[in-house]
């Protein structure tokens, strides 16, 4: 099995008063981008942190690369733009959003690595301006891209949030609803259910 595959099998997260998720299946190969259905809101971010090895699971297992051990998840993923977990404040301006995606990413973070990771993007101009008003591809391309920088596996519960889905190493903004991640290895991501 590829070290980076990611497995789910039969995951259940337990809520408050019914599971968050419940029987979610699915395999995400390496290097490819995989959608997982979810319910909206408190379900996308369940099943984001069950990925992650943050949660305990009612019922199944998550692996990747054939560990189910939750400090692998833990190390082997990086949550991006998970609401009320990851998800960068809205006030904040883009050098801030930078420098604290930098620091969690273990790069060295100060003001003249901010400024040259801004400049190096055409951004600098930018830096001070408030992370929600930037537009919705350029904060989901820099969202996936810092996220890239530290484990394997990016996880994102809902980058259709921002309007729009991008990945960093193709320079394509493919638009759509559906949340989706992406990474150099592998991804998974909630997408909403619908309801009949």
């Amino acid at each position: 099995m590829n070290e980076r595959n990611v497995v789910a099998r039969d995951v259940s997260v337990s809520g408050t008063h019914e599971p968050f998720v419940s029987g979610i299946r699915f395999t995400a190969p390496a290097a490819s981008v995989t959608v997982v259905g979810a319910d909206p809101g408190a379900g996308q971010v369940a099943l984001a942190l069950a990925i992650g090895g943050r949660v305990d699971l009612l019922t199944g297992s998550v692996s990747i690369g054939g560990s189910t051990d939750r400090a692998h998840l833990q190390l082997r993923t990086r949550l991006v733009d998970v609401p009320d977990v990851t998800a960068p404040e809205d006030a904040l301006p883009l050098r801030a959003v930078v420098a604290e995606e930098l620091a969690l990413a273990e790069r060295p973070s100060s003001r003249k690595d901010v400024a040259a990771f801004l400049r190096e993007r055409g951004l600098a101009e930018l830096g001070g301006r408030r992370w929600e008003s930037l537009s919705a591809g350029l904060r989901t391309s820099l969202l996936l891209e810092l996220g890239a920088w530290h484990p394997q596996v990016r996880v994102s519960s809902s980058p259709a949030r921002t309007g729009t889905v991008a990945t960093p190493s193709s320079g394509s903004r493919p638009r759509g609803r559906s949340p989706t991640a992406a990474s150099p290895s592998s991804c998974c991501a909630p997408r909403p259910r619908l309801r009949r």
